[in-house]
């Protein structure tokens, strides 16, 4: 009789060969015996139907599902309900992880009580080396426990790499699109993650889950920019279906109108200055003065906040994009 798996990796893509290879590779190479996970490559309705994984041999079983075109999320969903491991574990395809990785969040999942547990990715560019990648993706340190581990956030969830209890995963209700369709990226891992910190779990990073996420956003900055515009206008819908998470996210603190008799004057003073900074010919200016340092001066010190104050002009002019919509919406 087959043994049931103990973990389901899932795996939603869309026309995409090579990152999904790589992938598999890593995942070729666990700690844990083949037997013990099983990996499902959910095809969101590529036009190749993900074929050229056909003939391809791996020591763990593979499990290939295919869905019409209907996004991210409901393709982990599908993959969560016809998976068999008692541990689910969510996998973007431009992932690849360290050979303990499976075994890591594992024992995490064991460990700790109504936890969700994310991977310690590093965020690289997939095409090499990028000065953008360097120097305008920092995240700021968080408190360690004695193994490493950290407990982080809720608003920081995302699901490039999460590993959650399967009937946990139900019991949180899914994933969902908070912005019913109307945006990408649509946020569904920061939904999640504050529907299960609703629920009493906690977010852990789980030091000893390595990998790497080679995305492609890091490239350069103008991706980077419109990739932050368009999800803070669809942040914009976040806000509609959770009111409360707004103050979880201090990136946006300053992106939002101002609220006059209740903003402070510093804050007041940073939404005016976004609101200038933000104009098309100041961004142009920036933008410019960007790609002249990268060029001739590569200084971290001088690119590192000229990154911020680009990306956070788009980003305010994706969040009032988003405001206008909701108003045009409103009115029909």
């Amino acid at each position: 009789m087959n043994q049931k798996p103990r973990i389901s990796v899932i795996i939603p893509t869309y026309n995409r060969k090579e990152p999904v290879l790589r992938a598999l590779d890593s995942l070729s190479r666990q700690t844990l015996p083949p037997e013990a996970y099983e990996v499902i490559i959910v095809d969101d309705g590529s036009p190749d139907d993900a074929s050229f994984l056909e003939g391809r041999d791996y020591p763990f079983t593979l499990r290939r599902i295919r869905q019409p075109n209907r996004g991210a999320t409901a393709a982990r969903n599908y993959g969560a309900q016809q998976s068999a491991g008692e541990i689910l574990v969510f996998m973007d395809d431009d992932v690849v992880v360290a050979p303990g990785a499976l075994e890591a969040l594992a024992n995490a999942c064991a460990r700790y009580r109504k936890t969700v547990a994310l991977g310690a990715l590093e965020q690289r560019c997939p095409d090499g080396a990028s000065l953008y990648a360097r120097f305008g993706n920092e995240l700021p340190p968080v408190p360690e426990t004695a193994n490493g581990d950290a407990v982080l956030p809720f608003a920081e969830c995302n699901t490039q790499l999460l590993a959650v209890k399967r009937d946990d995963f139900f019991e949180i209700g899914m994933l969902q699109d908070p912005t019913g369709g109307r945006g990408w990226p649509n946020w569904d891992d920061v939904d999640f993650g504050y529907r299960a910190h609703l629920h009493g779990f906690r977010l852990v990073r789980c030091a000893a889950a390595a990998g790497e996420h080679r995305d492609y956003s890091l490239a350069a900055l103008d991706i980077a920019a419109r990739r932050w515009e368009r999800a803070c206008k669809s942040a914009v819908w976040l806000f509609q279906t959770h009111p409360g998470l707004q103050p979880h996210i201090p990136m946006l603190a300053d992106k939002t109108p101002i609220a006059w008799g209740h903003d402070s004057p510093a804050l007041i003073a940073r939404k005016l200055a976004r609101y200038v900074a933000s104009s098309r010919p100041v961004l142009a200016t920036l933008e410019g003065m960007a790609r002249l340092l990268e060029r001739y001066f590569p200084a971290p010190a001088l690119l590192r906040p000229l990154y911020r104050w680009v990306n956070g002009g788009y980003m305010f002019r994706g969040y009032r994009a988003g405001l206008r919509a909701l108003k045009q919406e409103r009115k029909r």
